[in-house]
């Protein structure tokens, strides 16, 4: 059951990503003004000033592919978690292909997008690899040192 709803997730995020990436435009009117007024209005304070569309496109880039690398990661057997990171980069790959190739008059393919991506998914599976506890599979091995019943 937890193996479905895994899959269901993880079909569910890979559609988001391709609404988010593989369409002629991201940003509808409303949304791409209220984003430029949100940075104009971080702009007007030293505070933060640092906050500027580039840095705000990438770490978007980062955070929208955590998930590409823990998805993976969850799906195969832990001594895979680095799959995750594989998966990310070649999927920035064949986005960033059909960017350039079909949505070149509206959109346009940016290696930092690859870098970005890719250390999202690099994210991901090591948070599922490295920093989750060890997951147990469905039977119990037997405890070694322990007699089994003679008959």
């Amino acid at each position: 059951m937890r193996r479905a709803v895994l899959l269901l997730l993880t079909l569910v995020y890979l559609a988001g990503v391709a609404w988010m990436t593989l369409r002629p435009s991201v940003y509808d009117a409303d949304t791409g003004a209220l984003l430029w007024r949100a940075l104009d209005l971080f702009a007007r304070h030293d505070e933060t000033s640092w906050i500027t569309f580039a840095r705000v496109e990438a770490a978007a880039n980062v955070a929208m592919f955590v998930p590409m690398g823990m998805f993976p990661a969850l799906l195969l057997p832990k001594r895979f978690w680095w799959v995750g990171i594989i998966v990310g980069f070649a999927a920035t790959v064949g986005i960033e292909t059909y960017q350039a190739t079909y949505l070149s008059a509206t959109r346009f393919s940016d290696p930092q997008d690859l870098v970005m991506n890719t250390l999202g998914a690099a994210i991901g599976a090591a948070f599922v690899g490295l920093a989750l506890p060890r997951r147990r599979r469905g039977r119990s091995r037997p405890r070694q040192g322990s007699a089994s019943p003679v008959w």
